[in-house]
């Protein structure tokens, strides 16, 4: 099964703390790189990028200039990088499809891959494919549509002066979360857990991924789409969000989550105002954009499991597949771009920087700081991916599992919520 594979390959990525280890051969040396891009091009061209997330753009046209690198290996080629805000990257793109006006190399989230299958230009016999990690195993229709850039988990950053003002240790259950919840909002000078609901992707590490941490398998929204009533009592989604409203009622995310956005919540987080944050690993370098200092944070895995005997899941997740459009004119210019990117020690750069896992085999990254999150735990780790199957059913009823998370923590009875989702999802299937 593709998931099992991913599972053995995930694994030997990102085992424990050597997830962050830096190792291996997987880039090629410098004067290896110069022949990376094979036989370039003699005539000009401008390729044009666009990308969302807003360290990576600092990183390749600041930090790190892309442009300027690759000139040194391609004379011939400019690169032109174009950041659109995450809110508003995917319409975007959408819209810039259908105008056949897409850049002609892009990221595509890897939820939104299935949209993407007919209008890619199939990469799988690029180099740069046979080296990475999971390109094949997430296929489309057969074809390899973008070679994904990274791998992140997902952690809990505290601010460590906190707890040891309130003598808390890193808790290993979720009952034991949600108490260190609850005894710094009964200090009243902090906010336990900010999570600026305002905006609703904020709540993901909870309404989106808890349901596979519950159910140990990152195939499990896949799973859903053979079911008919896959939100009834004793599913592992329905106990997912059972445990998710016992968090959301004790009412630890400030006087109104609802009230407050990602913006709001950041800043509030560096300025000691509030506890903890749930985000993903890409969180730290905006954490010291905004001026947060590393001595005073800490990280840990978000513990959902019941007892210390139960297994420890977190989730890790292949992002941003870096893809060629058939529209483009420059497709011959944009595969030796990408060849020459992830076979390139800018690469192994530009991911450090990032304090992500890169995906090409022999590349691990050695990283102290989110090391503290694995010390002493066995991790199982659950690899998220959605197929087409669920997709379809999840589009026909504007299935929002972040939407619903914004529900929740307005106060809407949870029975309800998921005897509405049972009759929408069973409609859909039967059409």
């Amino acid at each position: 099964m593709i998931r099992k594979q991913l599972q053995k390959k995930l694994c030997l990525a990102i085992a424990g703390v050597s997830l962050f280890a830096l190792m291996g051969t997987g880039c090629s040396k410098s004067k290896d790189t110069d022949n990376a891009a094979g036989n370039k091009s003699d005539k000009k061209v401008t390729l044009k990028m666009a990308l969302w997330s807003e360290g990576d753009y600092k990183y390749l046209t600041e930090t790190n200039k892309l442009a300027e690198a690759y000139k040194k290996v391609n004379p011939n080629v400019d690169i032109e990088i174009e950041h659109i805000a995450p809110k508003e990257y995917d319409n975007t793109m959408k819209i810039r499809n259908s105008a056949s006006q897409l850049p002609d190399v892009f990221p595509i989230r890897q939820s939104n891959l299935t949209s993407y299958a007919d209008v890619m230009v199939p990469l799988n016999d690029l180099k740069a494919t046979e080296n990475n990690q999971f390109a094949k195993d997430l296929s489309i229709k057969g074809n390899v549509l973008g070679i994904p850039q990274a791998v992140f988990n997902e952690f809990v950053f505290y601010k460590k002066s906190i707890f040891k003002e309130y003598n808390l240790q890193v808790p290993k259950t979720w009952d034991e979360f949600i108490k260190a919840c609850e005894t710094i909002k009964a200090g009243k000078k902090y906010i336990p857990l900010l999570i600026g609901a305002k905006d609703s992707w904020t709540d993901y590490p909870f309404n989106e991924y808890m349901p596979m941490l519950e159910a140990g398998d990152g195939d499990y929204y896949n799973k859903m789409a053979a079911k008919d009533e896959p939100f009834k009592k004793g599913e592992p989604f329905y106990t997912a969000y059972e445990k998710i409203q016992k968090l959301y009622d004790a009412k630890v995310c400030g006087d109104d989550p609802l009230g407050y956005g990602w913006d709001q919540a950041r800043a509030m987080f560096v300025a000691n105002k509030g506890a903890m944050m749930a985000a993903g690993g890409w969180y730290k370098d905006d954490y010291n954009q905004n001026g947060g200092k590393d001595d005073d944070l800490g990280v840990f895995l978000l513990p959902t499991r019941n007892s210390e005997s139960d297994p420890f899941y977190t989730t890790a997740m292949t992002e941003m597949f870096w893809g060629i459009p058939k529209t483009s004119k420059n497709q011959k210019e944009a595969k030796e771009f990408v060849e020459w990117l992830f076979a390139s020690d800018y690469y192994k750069d530009w991911q450090a920087s990032q304090n992500v896992a890169p995906t090409v085999k022999g590349l691990k990254f050695e990283n102290k700081f989110f090391g503290q999150a694995f010390d002493g735990i066995d991790v199982k780790y659950v690899t998220v991916f959605y197929n087409e199957d669920y997709n379809k059913i999840a589009n026909a009823i504007n299935f929002d599992v972040k939407g619903i998370g914004q529900q929740m923590i307005s106060g809407k009875n949870l029975d309800d919520i998921m005897k509405d989702l049972n009759t929408k999802w069973t409609k859909a299937r039967a059409k």
